[in-house]
Formats: C-alpha cells, structure tokens, sequence
C-alpha cells in the first residue's frame, strides 16, 4: 500500500464551493433550512434575554472563559514550539530531536494539571500538543530538502498531518468565502456552547441513574457532536485551507453512510487517518507486522493518543475509551457481512446515537 496522497478535492459538505456535493444535491435546500432554524434559535433566547444567564451559569463555558487566555498562549506557543524542530532537523542534531519531539508530553500535562484547566480547555491543550507531534513527526521523515521558515510556518498551519514539498494548491484566496467560514465558527461556536449549557450539563447534572443518562443525553449530544463536526472539518480546517492556498478539502468521506465501523474510522477524519496510515501503519508494514495486526496497533495507537488526553483533561485514570474503541476491533470483523447493507447502516446508526452517552455518562459517574 502507498502512503496518502493529496490532490485536488473540495469539502463534500461545503455549502459555499459550487462543486461539492452538498452544492448539487437536490437536497441543498435542507442545509439552509437547519442552518436558519440554528440562527432563530439563538436570536430568540437573546430577544428574550435567556443567552447571556443560561452561558453564566454553565461550569464548563465558565471554565472556557476562565481560561481562555491560556488556551490562546498554548495555540502560540503550539505554532511556535516546532521551529526547535526545524532548527534541530535542519542542522542534522538526531538527540535534540528526539528531544524536542518528546518534551511537549512532559509540558502538556504539567501545563494542565498547574493552571486547573477545565475538561474542555484540557482537551484543546492536549489536541493542539498532539496535532503538533504528528507534524514535526511527518516533517522529519519526509523532509528531504531544506525549507525556509515561511515554507515551515505555511505548513504548521496547513490542515494535513503528512508533510510534502509540493500539496495541490489552489489559485486565490477568496475573501467572502473567508468571511462566511467566519461567521459559521462563531455561529457552530455559540450553537455548541448553548447546547452544552441548555441541553447537556442540565441532563447530567440531574440524574445519577446511567441508563435514564444515557436516554437523556441521546438528542442533545448527538446534536452537539454534529456541531461540532460541522465547526472543525467544515470551516475552521476549510478556513486554514483557504488561507494557505491548499488544494485537498476533503477531510472527510461520507461517513454518515458507513455500514461499519471500519469504514467509519477511515471516513470520518481523513486527517488523521492519513497520518496513521503513512506513518504508523505503513511502518508495521515495512516491520514485516501481518497486516491484520497492523491494523489492531494502529487502531490501538490512536485509542492510546484519545485516552492520554482525556486522563490528563479529566485528572483520572479510567481507560473507559480504550476499552471501548478495542472492543471494535473484533466486532468489526464479527460484523463484516453487514457491510453496504441497510441493516449495517441501521447498526451504525444505532451504535453511534448510544455509544457516546453512554461513554459521557460513564465518564461523568464514576
């Protein structure tokens, strides 16, 4: 197998690029409709003065305001901290290498256990620590010629996690396109914080009971991870595309057709999983690792990368996630006939819409 390729692809989800698929389906319309009923939702708890009480009395909102600061100096220094990287890569110093690569696992816990950071400000601190390790990893191993520092700095904010000297780029920045990605982050943005505040914490905050939780939080975490969903791979990665003239917008596949959850997995976040694919499970491969086991370690590699942040986030150690994400491994291919079948779909479906309460809920309760 070859490592990932990137070539010119546009978001299939992108309402404002004419070639997506969303732009010619017979079913754009609905887009704008829920889109419309999100903007009314807002603007009527302003009309009616409920936004401002309802984000006050959120912990977590709180705890994002709180440490709102820190959570901008750990996104500088996420951007800045990679020139040691480059400066040790340039100069052929392998020790400070392996130095500087591994010094952000000892920093990223220490900065979030000293300042307190809540469960969210946490998550981003060890995303952002982890999304840079991926980058400095792929640049070692694929940088074959020197780059300048502009060069470096385009590619720390470029959304790809496999480094290449030459990404299919595009011709021009387009500002309205720039504006209206914009708009929808602070709207996905206020959307989300309104559903965690109005819909989430109110569910689990009043029930210690996991299954009638897990009921609870059905509707309202499904629409938040949706947001969510939305907020990072439709804008704010299509943003930082637009704005470093990269070519490849497809950072995801329909993943909301996947009858499996193998196909999920490889679908859902093309991001990541062209950093797994050419250096983890390509590695294994060149290791002589059967391929069937490639798959398990690599799969295991990023439940170990989920579960480092969430024990750093959440100050415990519960390998809840883990457990989870492995017990897929052979489930996947217990159910592999299920595979472009309407019943796997309702499977995935179904597996989706509970698994992540009851993950919340479990999280949460103990």
């Amino acid at each position: 197998m070859k490592p990932y390729t990137y070539q010119h692809r546009v978001s299939q989800l992108d309402d404002m690029d004419d070639h997506s698929v969303l732009s010619k389906s017979k079913l754009h319309g609905f887009y704008y409709y829920a889109h419309m009923l999100g903007i009314y939702y807002i603007l009527d708890l302003i009309y009616f003065n409920q936004l401002g009480t309802i984000l006050a009395n959120s912990p977590t909102i709180s705890a994002v305001r709180r440490d709102g600061i820190l959570m901008i100096i750990w996104a500088v220094y996420s951007f800045t901290y990679p020139y040691t990287i480059y400066f040790a890569h340039k100069f052929g110093q392998k020790m400070l290498l392996v130095f500087f690569i591994s010094l952000p696992f000892v920093i990223f816990p220490w900065f979030t256990i000293k300042y307190q950071l809540g469960f969210i400000p946490g998550a981003f601190v060890g995303a952002m620590a982890f999304i840079g390790f991926m980058k400095e990893v792929s640049y070692i191993k694929h940088c074959k010629k020197p780059i300048s520092l502009w060069e470096f700095f385009i590619y720390m904010i470029t959304p790809a996690l496999v480094f290449y000297h030459d990404y299919p780029k595009t011709k021009k920045i387009r500002l309205i396109y720039c504006f209206a990605k914009l708009f929808n982050i602070a709207y996905f943005d206020i959307l989300g914080a309104i559903i965690i505040a109005k819909h989430i914490e109110p569910q689990i905050i009043g029930t210690s009971d996991l299954i009638l939780q897990t009921v609870l939080l059905l509707f309202p975490l499904t629409a938040f991870w949706i947001v969510l969903f939305f907020l990072t791979f439709e804008n704010i990665l299509n943003l930082l595309a637009e704005i470093t003239y990269f070519g490849d917008r497809e950072f995801y596949h329909d993943w909301w057709n996947a009858t499996t959850f193998e196909e999920f997995n490889a679908k859902w976040n093309t991001v990541v999983y062209a950093f797994l694919h050419t250096h983890v499970y390509l590695q294994l491969q060149e290791w002589k690792i059967p391929r069937v086991w490639s798959k398990v370690l690599t799969f295991a590699f990023s439940a170990l990368l989920h579960e480092i942040i969430l024990i750093i986030a959440l100050r415990q150690f519960t390998p809840f996630m883990t457990f989870i994400m492995l017990f897929q491994v052979p489930v996947m291919m217990a159910l592999r006939f299920l595979k472009n079948t309407r019943i796997g779909l309702i499977y995935f479906w179904f597996s989706l819409l509970h698994g992540v309460p009851i993950i919340v809920s479990y999280y949460v309760l103990v």
